[in-house]
């Protein structure tokens, strides 16, 4: 393992920078590294290494400030060293294909789905409602305007950024904008946006460090799983990520912000 899942530092910071390391740890070490990229594999090893350490200095130096990222350069960092390896990882990814990780990412898909994702919010809302359970229900209308938020932006990026997914040619620097040729539409991704939307809020409103853990895990394993269908590169996962979490965030705080107003 790289070092202790960084997962304890979401109820202070938000899921984004804990799972866009735990994101880059699933992909790295999810199978044996083969040597063609080993000497990429120790340098991404390093640099999360600093990045969390930096998270945890500051969350040790600032307790005060309340600040929910620890500084507002770990993301960019985090996603530029991803960008910067994403030919090597994708090496690494086709390398490891193996029955059992096909099993573990068919799997994993379900869980980026909206068709999965959003009969599970509405029997949750139905059911708080049916119990009386106000606090559950408000949080999950929360939860569903964070998801509904995100996914529109999602949607809105795809087509205007316009990067190839990696199955088409396996170049990271390509792109289109501005076009609906879904081969054009890797970042962001849907499925990572549609998890994250949900973990952040669930994250943002629970304060509970394991149900936070918990959320960050299922967001690594779905980030892992479109790196591994060959359908993102990694930036795009782990971009996707930052961006939702701060989608996802504001619009819980402004709903309970309005909702404390009235």
């Amino acid at each position: 393992m790289l070092v202790s899942k960084p997962g304890w530092l979401a109820p202070k910071f938000g899921i984004g920078v804990p799972v866009i390391l735990d994101s880059l740890q699933a992909v790295i070490e999810i199978a044996p590294i083969r040597s063609p990229v080993q000497l990429t594999e120790a340098h991404c090893h390093e640099a999360a290494r600093f990045l969390l350490s930096a998270a945890q200095n500051d969350s040790i130096s600032h307790p005060a400030q309340g600040v929910r990222w620890p500084r507002a350069w770990i993301a960019p960092v985090g996603i530029g060293i991803s960008y910067a390896i994403d030919p090597e990882v994708r090496e690494l990814i086709l390398q490891q294909h193996s029955r059992s990780l096909d099993r573990l990412a068919k799997a994993a898909n379900a869980l980026g789905t909206g068709q999965r994702l959003v009969p599970a919010m509405a029997i949750t809302y139905a059911a708080a409602l049916l119990t009386g359970h106000e606090s559950l229900a408000n949080g999950t209308l929360n939860t569903a305007a964070a998801y509904i938020a995100s996914d529109l932006a999602e949607s809105v990026l795809k087509p205007v950024i316009g990067r190839e997914r990696p199955h088409v040619a396996g170049n990271s620097h390509r792109f289109h904008p501005f076009t609906t040729n879904g081969d054009w539409h890797s970042f962001p991704s849907a499925h990572v946006t549609h998890i994250t939307a949900i973990a952040e809020a669930i994250a943002m409103q629970t304060h509970s460090t394991p149900m936070t853990a918990l959320a960050s895990e299922l967001v690594a394993l779905v980030s892992w799983d479109r790196i591994y269908e060959d359908q993102h590169w990694t930036s795009d996962v782990t971009a996707t990520i930052a961006i939702t979490s701060l989608i996802s965030s504001a619009t819980v705080h402004w709903l309970e912000s309005r909702r404390e107003r009235h």
